[in-house]
């Protein structure tokens, strides 16, 4: 004897609902294994040493942990002059890594702290904006570029800047790569690419 339409449709809802909830609990268990071998991971926050260097780093700023939750602290300065503005001499420098909008994107985040806990902002540490003189220099700069360090991504056509991919950007990498660009006939300016917390 065939089921009923009123029994029919419970269970079909049971089906459902079962359905759902074994969907959330899959998930939760995926996300409960992934955040725990983030912190089992060299340079998790509760670490206190860099991933790189393995410089010894205090408890974090709650302005970087509310950003960039669940990060890996690749590298770390302090009593540095700063990235961001060369006229601040005491700085403490961090540089994260955390996942992007993919699961299997990875970012590096560069913030600095000043004055006793203020952020200087956040910013894509991979990444510098490049003013050239004249459009039409792009192939004399990259000519300049060794192509294994450096490499043009792209092109912000509001600000008319080029995006230049960097391999290594430890502070002390950043500070030598933005001298080294600086110095180069075609560039008017390098900086910083701005990166926002999606919170």
């Amino acid at each position: 004897m065939g089921l009923q339409r009123k029994e029919r449709r419970l269970t079909i809802t049971a089906g459902l609902v079962l359905g759902v909830v074994i969907s959330s609990l899959i998930v939760k268990h995926a996300l409960d294994v992934k955040n725990e071998h983030a912190s089992q991971r060299p340079g998790n926050y509760n670490s206190h040493r860099s991933a790189i260097g393995k410089e010894v780093f205090p408890i974090l700023p709650s302005f970087l942990e509310d950003a960039v939750p669940n990060g890996i602290i690749l590298h770390y300065e302090s009593n540095r002059t700063s990235l961001i503005d060369q006229n601040i001499e005491n700085s403490t420098c961090w540089i994260i890594e955390t996942s992007g909008s993919f699961r299997s994107e990875r970012l590096f985040i560069l913030t600095e702290e000043i004055n006793g806990g203020f952020p200087h902002g956040f910013f894509r540490a991979s990444e510098l904006y490049i003013k050239l003189k004249d459009k039409r220099d792009l192939s004399s700069f990259e000519e300049k570029l060794d192509r294994e360090l450096y490499r043009v991504i792209g092109h912000n056509s509001s600000s008319h800047e080029f995006i230049l991919q960097l391999r290594n950007f430890s502070p002390t990498d950043l500070d030598s790569s933005k001298s080294f660009l600086g110095s180069l006939s075609e560039v008017v300016s390098v900086r910083h690419s701005p990166w926002f917390p999606s919170h």
